[in-house]
Order: structure tokens, then C-alpha cells, then sequence
């Protein structure tokens, strides 16, 4: 079967390529990507390329740029072209000129398919480009994920040529008489990758003539293991509710052969390392034990599960009550009903129903999760303050049902009501009340 063939068999089974999906392809000059320019071109369909000029090698990059426009032009093929500072965004960052190269290039290209209506980035990594990934994640350390190579496709970025071999690549264009531009940098071993490809890959083939496409497979099987894995995983990890709040139990994690590992996939993600990870097998049993990722996200041991939140999207769920509100609803789906009452009328005595002294409150009130440090005065301790932990550890509530508490507070930063637990006793209705207001709190 010939590329053309292979390629679109594996872009159809792989679903990287729709019939009608409008492609920009990331287009270098290089062979990898003006053949795969060629080859979207017998799709039929509209596609633009998109080229980077990184101004690192002089007049030999502005001759890349020149050959990617004459090649557009002759395809009748939009054209996008953006130069970069390169060197001065790497300094400016602290980045390796690899790196910053990486940022510019997949910034760009994906606000450039944004503002243009394309649906996917098409991108010329080829089966080498993906061992020979795999050889440097081997080299630095990684897991599963990493053994896997690159995927085929990542966000909106697609690489339909991940089948096909350099030689392959190399064949086809030999074949269509295209030509393409050679860049000098790829020649040089210093940049590790390029010593990869040189030195150690023809190594393997040396050993095995058919080294790429057994570790082809064996990236397959890896990257079927490692989804295999994170599927059973992430079935450990319970939501509680629509607040972003997971839980792992410790009965389900004490049963892993590998707590540490398990704990390091599952949470990576969550922006944890390795270290915490471990830290957290060990001290799976110290309830009140709590790390927190760079990412926002904190992990709590409590007495039977683990919690997970995401402390930033916590902060976010605040809900402002006006005046003349009279449901408001949080991010959880809870309720809270306003309506005035009448003095001298009897009410319910649910937690869940509470009528305050109105002409007390100073709107605008906010309902917010506790906090450490909140206090307020509980209702029926004669004006003793107390702190919302002491009150919670009184109650006896896990760390999971402290974690879900809303607290009401008005405009003075007062504490009016532990919603649907206690009220505070500066807002409790007296013979002197003459404009009350009845709050009735809904759990989703």
C-alpha cells in the first residue's frame, strides 16, 4: 500500500482527519512537512499552512520562509507567516532555545486556528520522531505515558504521519519530485535529540533491521496499558459534588500493590509530584495531613478518604446576595430562598430554616465555603465567640462535610448563619425586631 494510502487509513481509524475537517498544517520547509502538505493536498480539500521563521540561522531561515511561500503560492494554499525573536523570548523567559521555540510555535499556531475557522493543526512527526522520544524520556526518567512516544493527537493537534518511517517520507518525495529545504541545525549533535538520531538510533537498527516497527508496536501496547490504567484508576476518584470536590477511599487504595505509583498517576495531573506522592502512601493513616500542588490544587487525609480540591475554583464559588434577592443558588446546586416574615409568626425549626433581625443585616451578604480562622458567635452561648473549627470538630463532622460548609456573612464581614446549622447570635429576632427575613437553605 502506498503513503498515501497508509495515511489516510490511519488518519481515518485514528480519527485525527474528518471528511470535511478544514487542516492547518505546520509547514517548515523541512521534507516531514511538505510532504505532509502534499499529501492533504490529494484530500481535496481547503487547507492552509502555517510557517514559523524563528530568525535563529540567519539568511538560512529567510530562505525557508521565501521556499514556503513560493510552495504555498504554487499550491494555491493560504498562507500564515509569523517571525519570532527567538533568542530575545528565550532570555527574556529563562528558556532553552528549543523551548522557546516550542512555546512561540504552538501559541501562535493555535490562535492562528482559532481566528481562521481551522479545526485541527496538522503536524509532520514521523514514527523516528516518536522513538526517538522515547529513547530520551528513557534517558531522563519517565513512566508509562512517557514509554508511550508521541501521541497522535494532543488537544487540537493532530500527527497523521506517526506510522511512517523517515525513509517513507523520504521515498514519497523522491517519488512526486518535491523538493524541500535542508535544515543545517538538524546535522549537529550538540542539541541531544540530534544525537539520538545520529548516533544511538542507527544502533538499534544495526541490532535489528526491523527496530522501528517493533518498537512501534511495543509503544502501541504501552500506550493500551497506560490507558487501561489511568480508566481503572480514575474510577477511584469519587466527586462528590459539583463543587470539584474527589475523594479517594483507603480501603480501595490500600488494596494497590503499588500505593505510591498509583497515587503519583492519579494526581500528576493535579500538578503533585513524585515525592508528595510517596508522602502521601506513607502517611495515608495521619488524618489532618495535607499537601498542596503549585497548581492550586490540595490533598487532605481525612478519616476514611482522601480529599481532593481545588482550592483556587473553591475561592471562585462565592455567590453575593443583594437586598432584594430572593433565591440565589450556588455553584454545588444549592438553594437559598429570602422572603420576609411577620413578627409574632410561628416558624419551622429545621436547621435549614433560620429567621434573623433584618434591620441588623448590612447588604450586600456573601455565601462562601469556611475558611481557617472564621469565628462567629453561636446562637444560645450568651455572645460567646467560638471558631467555625472548634464548632465543626463539636459536631463531629468529617472533613469531607467541613469542606462542603457555606458560611453567610454580611457586608461588615460578620458571620450570620453557619448555613444550615447555626445561626449567629447578633442576628436572633427579639422582642424588639420589627422587619425580619426568613432564610431556607436547599442541599443539592
Amino acid at each position: 500500500m502506498d503513503l498515501l494510502h497508509r495515511f489516510n487509513d490511519f488518519a481515518e481509524h485514528r480519527g485525527l482527519l474528518d471528511a470535511g475537517s478544514h487542516v492547518l498544517a505546520a509547514v517548515s520547509g523541512g521534507v516531514d512537512s511538505v510532504v505532509l502538505a502534499h499529501l492533504l493536498g490529494q484530500r481535496k480539500r481547503p487547507f492552509g499552512i502555517a510557517h514559523c521563521n524563528f530568525c535563529l540561522r540567519g539568511t538560512e531561515s529567510d530562505g525557508d520562509e521565501a521556499f514556503v511561500r513560493d510552495l504555498a503560492e504554487k499550491w494555491g494554499v493560504s498562507l500564515f507567516v509569523r517571525r519570532f525573536d527567538t533568542q530575545k523570548y528565550a532570555t527574556e523567559n529563562g528558556l532553552s532555545i528549543q523551548m522557546a521555540a516550542r512555546e512561540l510555535r504552538y501559541r501562535w499556531f493555535e490562535s492562528t486556528r482559532e481566528s481562521n475557522g481551522f479545526d485541527c493543526i496538522a503536524t509532520g512527526h514521523n514514527l523516528n520522531d516518536s522513538v526517538e522520544t522515547t529513547l530520551l524520556h528513557i534517558a531522563r526518567g519517565t513512566g508509562l505515558t512517557g514509554l508511550g512516544g508521541m501521541p497522535d493527537r494532543n488537544g487540537n493537534v493532530v500527527r497523521p504521519l506517526l506510522f511512517a518511517t523517515r525513509a517513507d517520507i523520504r521515498n514519497y518525495a523522491a517519488a512526486n519530485g518535491l523538493s524541500w529545504q535542508e535544515d543545517s541545525s538538524n546535522a549537529d549533535v550538540y542539541y541531544v535529540r540530534n544525537a539520538v538520531r545520529h548516533r544511538l538510533l542507527p544502533q538499534f537498527e544495526n541490532l535489528n533491521p526491523a527496530f522501528l516497527a517493533n518498537a512501534a508496536e511495543t509503544q502501541r501496547r504501552v500506550r493500551a496499558a497506560d490507558a487501561n490504567l489511568q480508566h481503572l484508576l480514575r474510577g477511584l476518584l469519587e466527586k462528590t459534588d459539583d463543587t470539584g470536590v474527589f475523594c479517594l477511599r483507603k480501603t480501595a487504595l490500600a488494596a494497590l500493590p503499588s500505593l505510591p505509583d498509583a497515587l503519583f498517576d492519579l494526581l500528576q495531573p493535579h500538578g503533585f509530584t513524585g515525592d508528595q506522592a510517596r508522602q502521601m502512601a506513607e502517611g495515608l493513616h495521619h488524618t489532618g495531613s495535607e499537601w498542596h500542588a503549585p497548581s492550586g490544587y490540595r490533598l487532605v487525609v481525612d478519616r476514611d478518604v482522601l480529599l481532593l480540591t481545588d482550592q483556587a475554583a473553591a475561592e471562585s464559588e462565592s455567590v453575593q446576595v443583594q437586598a432584594d434577592d430572593l433565591l440565589v443558588r450556588t455553584p454545588d446546586g444549592g438553594r437559598l430562598a429570602l422572603m420576609p416574615a411577620v413578627p409574632g409568626a410561628s416558624w419551622p425549626t429545621e436547621d435549614s430554616t433560620v429567621v434573623v433581625d433584618a434591620d441588623i443585616l448590612r447588604f450586600p451578604l456573601l455565601l462562601r465555603r469556611w475558611k481557617p480562622g472564621d469565628a462567629f458567635q453561636p446562637s444560645g452561648m450568651a455572645g460567646k465567640s467560638q471558631k467555625l473549627q472548634d464548632f465543626f470538630t463539636n459536631k463531629k463532622l468529617s472533613r469531607l462535610e467541613k469542606e462542603q460548609a457555606w458560611v453567610l456573612e454580611d457586608v461588615e464581614k460578620r458571620i450570620v448563619w453557619i448555613v444550615g446549622m447555626r445561626l449567629d447570635e447578633r442576628f436572633r429576632v427579639n422582642a424588639e425586631s420589627s422587619k425580619l427575613l426568613k432564610l431556607n437553605w436547599t442541599r443539592h
